[in-house]
């Protein structure tokens, strides 16, 4: 039988390779229509709804 501390890694290990899983499965978001992200020419993103902005340090 399977003590506390075995059961209590072993799910946590469980976890960590669920997320993993997870990370990996979703696609990286990417700009839609013509290129962008240059240095002279920059993506623009509207945003829609409220958007909370933490200043940086």
């Amino acid at each position: 039988m399977i003590d506390r501390y075995s059961k209590i890694v072993l799910t946590v290990i469980a976890a960590a390779l669920c997320a993993l899983v997870l990370q990996n499965a979703t696609t990286p978001a990417e700009a839609v229509g013509r290129d962008c992200g240059e240095r002279f020419d920059p993506c623009y993103v509207k945003v829609q709804g409220s958007v909370s902005v933490k200043p940086l340090d």
